[in-house]
């Protein structure tokens, strides 16, 4: 997959999907994604994802119009990127789009200055595996509330 960017905050990746920066009208598909992976997200929300899109800390996978997946994040001022959700619609998995977002969540961090990328997910979930193929190390393993939680981070070039 080739991806291209332009200076419209959009991401066109191969012929018919692209990755752009959520708008205040993708919040309801954004809504419905994460709570449709409410086992491995947790509850997302709502009012949270609205006030990452204001701030420009939500990027979207589009297909043909249809929001197809997410990466919700926070860019902190100690130069350090938290992902809280990324999440692609089960149809659409295994397609590189999951890889697509965070790919390009990585050089938006960078490109701000950014040096690291950090998130959480419960040990016992298959997402595991796709960060430690982005390259991501697993710094850490918490308890967590209710399963053991991993911490996982990735250093960027500046």
């Amino acid at each position: 997959m080739t991806s291209s960017i332009n200076p419209e905050r959009e991401w066109k990746v191969g012929s018919d999907m692209r990755v752009r920066k959520a708008k205040t009208e993708d919040l309801d598909a954004v809504k419905s994604l994460a709570d449709a992976n409410r086992t491995a997200l947790g509850f997302v929300l709502r009012p949270s994802l609205a006030i990452s899109i204001q701030k420009g800390w939500l990027l979207v996978a589009e297909q043909n119009g249809r929001i197809i997946g997410f990466i919700h994040y926070r860019h902190r001022k100690d130069a350090q990127t938290t992902v809280y959700q990324i999440c692609v619609d089960q149809p659409w998995r295994g397609q590189g789009i999951g890889r697509t977002l965070m790919q390009t969540l990585l050089k938006e961090s960078a490109s701000m200055g950014q040096t690291a990328v950090r998130l959480k997910t419960p040990a016992d979930i298959p997402a595991n595996r796709f960060y430690k193929a982005l390259g991501f190390q697993l710094i850490n393993t918490e308890p967590g509330r209710f399963r053991p939680i991993n911490v996982w981070e990735i250093r960027l070039e500046k």
